[in-house]
C-alpha cells in the first residue's frame, strides 16, 4: 500500500469507529430519559446494556472462524448495513410499539446493531494494526472512539432540549447517517494484506491468557463508568439532560487521556505495562472517592475523570498481547474481544443489580475491584513481558 491508500483506509477505520461510537453509548446517555418516560428501573437499565455487549460477543465468537477467512472489507461493509438497520428500528421502536412493549423493542433493536458494533471493532481493529504507526493503532482509534462519544452525547443533549425526553427517538434516524457514511468511506479505501496466522501460537500461552483477563476487567472498569454515568449525573443536576452531560464529561477525559497516551505512545515506541497496571490504580482510585465524596459535584468530577485513566486498559492490553504474538492473526484480538465483551456485559448488569438494592454509590464503590483486578493482570503481564514470556 502506497501512503494516499493507507491514509485513506486510516480514515475509513475512524469512520467506522465513529459509527461504533454511536452504537455503543447511544443506550447509556438515554439511560435517563427511557426510565423517566418509561418507569424503568436500574435494574432494566442494567440488562439493556447487557443486551448489547451479548450480542457483541456473538459477533465476536462469529469472527473468530470468519476473520482469517472471509474478505475484511466485505464483513465490513455488511456490518455497516445491519447497523443502519438497527439504529432505523431503533428509532422507529415507539412509533409502532406499545408502550409496554418499547422495552422489548429497544432490546431487539440494540441487539442487532450491537452485532453489528461488536463485528466493526474487531474488523477494523486488526485492520488498524497493519497500517504504518504514524497513521493508526488501537489506542489512536479508542481516542477517535472517545472523541466521537462526546460529539454523541453532546448531539444527544441538544435534541432533549429542543424536543423534550418523550421525544428521544428523533436523534436516532440522524445518527443512521453515521453507518451509511462509514460504509462509503470503507468501499473507497483499500485493507492492508494480513500476515499468515499461526493462533495455535497464542493459544494457552500464559501471557495470553493474562491479557484476557485484563481486558475483561479492563474494558469492564470502562463501560461500568460509562454506563452509569449519566444516572449518577442525574442525580447532581436533577434532570435528564445531566446524564447527557454525565457522559459528555466523561467522553471529553476518555479523549484528553486517550490523546496524552497515544502521544507517549509515539513518543516512546511502547507503552510499558507498568503504566497501564497504574492507570488501572488511578481508576479504582476515582470509582471510590466518586463513591464516598460527600458534595454532588466534585463526585461527578471523580468519576469524570475515571476516564483519564480507564479508556488505556483494554487496547493497552491488547497493543501488548498483538506485539508479544505477532503470529497469531486476527483470531488473537478476536478472542480478546469476546473477553472485553464479556467484561461490558457482566460488570456492568452488576452494578444496576446492585443500585437496585442498594444505591449508584454504593455500586461505585463496590466496581472499584474492577479496575484494581485489572491492575492485578496487568501488574503480572509485565513481569511476564520482563522474564521473557510474552514471546512468540
Amino acid at each position: 500500500m502506497n501512503r494516499g491508500s493507507s491514509a485513506r483506509t486510516a480514515h475509513a477505520c475512524c469512520a467506522g469507529i465513529v459509527n461504533r461510537a454511536v452504537i455503543a453509548n447511544v443506550t447509556a446517555i438515554l439511560f435517563v430519559p427511557l426510565m423517566q418516560v418509561y418507569g424503568w428501573s436500574y435494574g432494566q437499565a442494567g440488562l439493556l446494556t447487557a443486551v448489547g455487549f451479548a450480542a457483541q460477543t456473538l459477533a465476536d465468537v462469529a469472527l473468530l472462524f470468519l476473520i482469517d477467512r472471509a474478505p475484511c472489507k466485505l464483513l465490513a461493509l455488511l456490518a455497516c448495513g445491519v447497523s443502519c438497520a438497527g439504529l432505523l428500528f431503533y428509532g422507529a421502536v415507539p412509533l409502532f410499539f406499545a408502550p409496554d412493549a418499547v422495552f422489548a423493542g429497544i432490546a431487539a433493536a440494540t441487539a442487532v446493531f450491537a452485532f453489528a458494533g461488536g463485528m466493526l471493532e474487531v474488523i477494523l481493529s486488526n485492520v488498524a494494526e497493519r497500517l504504518p504507526a504514524r497513521l493508526g493503532d488501537l489506542f489512536l482509534l479508542h481516542t477517535v472512539y472517545a472523541w466521537a462519544q462526546v460529539a454523541v452525547s453532546l448531539l444527544l443533549l441538544a435534541s432533549l432540549s429542543l424536543f423534550g425526553a418523550k421525544h428521544w427517538n428523533l436523534a436516532l434516524f440522524a445518527f443512521a447517517a453515521a453507518p451509511v457514511a462509514a460504509g462509503a468511506m470503507i468501499a473507497r479505501s483499500e485493507f492492508p494484506p494480513r500476515a499468515p496466522a499461526r493462533p495455535e501460537r497464542a493459544s494457552f500461552r500464559p501471557f495470553y491468557l493474562l491479557a484476557v483477563g485484563a481486558v475483561f476487567f479492563g474494558y469492564g472498569a470502562e463501560v461500568v463508568m460509562n454506563q452509569w454515568i449519566s444516572a449518577f449525573a442525574a442525580d447532581v443536576f436533577g434532570f435528564a439532560a445531566g446524564g447527557t452531560l454525565g457522559c459528555a464529561l466523561f467522553a471529553l477525559c476518555l479523549g484528553v487521556g486517550g490523546a496524552l497516551y497515544f502521544a507517549l505512545l509515539r513518543r516512546r515506541g511502547t507503552l510499558p505495562l507498568s503504566v497501564l497496571a497504574a492507570a488501572a490504580l488511578l481508576s479504582a482510585g476515582a470509582y471510590a472517592l466518586a463513591a464516598l465524596v460527600s458534595v454532588p459535584a466534585l463526585a461527578l468530577a471523580c468519576a469524570a475523570a475515571c476516564g483519564l485513566f480507564v479508556g488505556v486498559l483494554s487496547p493497552g492490553a491488547m497493543t501488548a498481547a498483538g506485539e508479544a504474538l505477532p503470529h497469531a492473526g486476527g483470531w488473537m484480538l478476536a478472542s480478546l474481544a469476546v473477553a472485553q465483551d464479556v467484561g461490558a456485559a457482566v460488570l456492568p448488569a452488576a452494578a444496576g443489580a446492585v443500585s437496585d438494592v442498594s444505591s449508584l454509590q454504593t455500586a461505585f464503590l463496590v466496581s472499584a475491584a474492577v479496575p484494581l483486578l485489572a491492575a492485578l493482570f496487568l501488574f503480572f503481564m509485565h513481569r511476564a513481558r520482563r522474564g521473557g514470556q510474552g514471546r512468540g
